[in-house]
C-alpha cells in the first residue's frame, strides 16, 4: 500500500480539542498530534477530496493562528 503525507507543524497549540472540533465542523476528520497536523491520504484519493482536506486544514489553521 502506498500513500502520501502532508504535515504542518505549529509553534504551539493551546487547545487541541477545539482544533479537532473545528475540523469536524468543516466536515473532515483530521487528527492533530501534539503540535503537528498531518494528512496521510492514499495515492488514489480523488483530487476533490484532497482539495477539501487541504482547504479545511488551511482554513482552520488560519483561524486558530489569528
Amino acid at each position: 500500500m502506498r500513500g502520501g503525507i502532508g504535515v504542518v507543524e505549529l509553534d504551539r497549540l493551546y487547545d487541541l480539542d477545539a482544533l479537532r472540533q473545528r475540523f469536524i465542523a468543516e466536515g473532515v476528520f483530521i487528527r492533530p498530534f501534539g503540535s503537528i497536523i498531518y494528512l496521510t491520504p492514499a495515492f488514489t484519493i480523488a483530487d476533490e477530496d484532497l482539495a477539501r482536506l487541504i482547504k479545511a486544514m488551511t482554513t482552520v489553521i488560519s483561524e486558530m493562528a489569528a
